[in-house]
């Protein structure tokens, strides 16, 4: 048998059950694309991420959803990151290579940052109709216009008003495919409401056939971050308050920077490790 080593964390945590939870093989050599998706499913997290690796950063990170590899996801990226800094012995500052981009990474004491930059934004297709079907909000709770923003990840923001229209949203599966289909998207949808310097956001995506809820989305933060970009709102700084509504609270940190840099952060919690076997 093939034996690999793998460490539980949960990322963007504050206690030791709070977070999203993550699965992180930090010498994945020998593991093809079809090992990967196969372990990825056996463990059935959001992502899990294998470490390989690089000539030109601290490793070559690949992530993987039980159905499909991700270019870039930020929950994977930092709690990768923790991992690997521990075990390598890395610096406060390193870089991983991921398949959407180079990521700049630092952090110390199990508190990890990344730096991004660059974006795309467009509107959605949606009528503001559609849009309040598909999240289940009425309609004058939730912004004129959603947007798709890509600085690795594309994803689809839609800015709700006020907090009570955020805790009962109610997606329409269907309703949400024809959205993100029409603009030829993944069937997913981050809602945020800001107040303050503190945002609140839950973000929904569909997995075969259902919609799931993520309990902590680092790459959606980042968009976040670009949405305040495009729109000439920076520097500025956000803490974002997601998972409450799945019993496991994450806490991020958003930055952006005069530079127009996006940073995301949060506390990674080591839960466990093991070793996982796979067959000659």
């Amino acid at each position: 048998m093939r034996e690999y080593e793998f460490v539980l964390v949960n990322v963007f945590a504050e206690t030791h059950f709070g977070g999203n939870p993550l699965a992180v093989f930090p010498q994945a050599e020998g593991l093809d694309d079809e090992a990967m998706q196969q372990i990825a499913r056996q463990f059935n997290l959001s992502e899990t991420a294998f470490a390989f690796p690089s000539e030109s950063a601290a490793a070559d990170l690949r992530i993987f959803t039980p159905a499909h590899e991700l270019p870039l996801a930020g929950h994977p990226i930092l709690g990768s990151a923790s991992v690997l800094q521990q075990r390598q012995g890395l610096s406060e500052n390193f870089v991983l290579n991921t398949r959407a981009k180079p990521v700049c990474l630092s952090g110390s004491n199990n508190t990890m940052t990344l730096k991004i930059s660059g974006y795309t934004c467009r509107p959605s297709s949606a009528s503001r109709v559609e849009l309040a079907e598909a999240a289940g909000i009425p309609e004058a709770q939730i912004a004129e216009h959603a947007y798709w923003l890509d600085s690795g990840s594309p994803q689809l923001l839609l800015q709700v008003y006020t907090a009570a229209a955020l805790e009962n949203a109610r997606i329409d599966y269907a309703k949400l495919n024809a959205v993100c289909c029409a603009d030829s998207g993944r069937t997913m949808i981050y809602l945020w409401h800001e107040q303050g310097d503190t945002v609140e956001a839950r973000m929904f995506y569909a997995q075969n056939g259902a919609i799931l809820e993520d309990s902590g989305t680092g790459s959606a933060c980042a968009n976040l971050g670009a949405y305040y970009l495009s729109r000439g709102i920076f520097p500025l700084k956000r803490s974002v308050r997601q998972g409450d509504q799945t019993g496991r609270p994450n806490r991020l940190s958003l930055r952006v920077d005069e530079a127009e840099n996006i940073y995301v952060g949060g506390r990674v919690v080591e839960v466990g490790r093991g070793v996982f076997t796979l067959p000659l």
